[in-house]
């Protein structure tokens, strides 16, 4: 069980580093307004990088594995905000898929 929860961290670990880079790129786009009170409750899952779909900052991620962090929207959004893709091994911002 000792080591279930051990990995368990881990990964908890990684996402906030890729929150972190996420919402680091959000700040730099000026797409924070767009954000709810608490961007930490982010949410990351993994998906599959496709230059048809999303904008990738580097061709080299396409087919890629990707995680893709989700940030809840400010009640009075008009355009939701973007979902942004964080490179797995290094926690960099790869692409994003702009809001709805």
């Amino acid at each position: 069980v000792g080591c279930s929860n051990k990995s368990h961290t881990e990964n908890v670990d990684n996402y906030v580093e890729s929150k972190a880079a996420a919402l680091d790129f959000i700040n730099e786009k000026s797409w924070i307004e767009q954000l709810s009170d608490d961007p930490q409750d982010a949410k990351v899952d993994e998906t599959i990088a496709d230059n048809n779909k999303h904008v990738l900052l580097d061709e080299k991620y396409e087919g890629r594995e990707v995680l893709v962090v989700s940030f809840e929207d400010a009640d009075d959004t008009v355009t939701g905000t973007p979902l942004i893709f964080v490179d797995p091994d290094t926690n960099e911002v790869m692409g994003y898929m702009p809001g709805e």
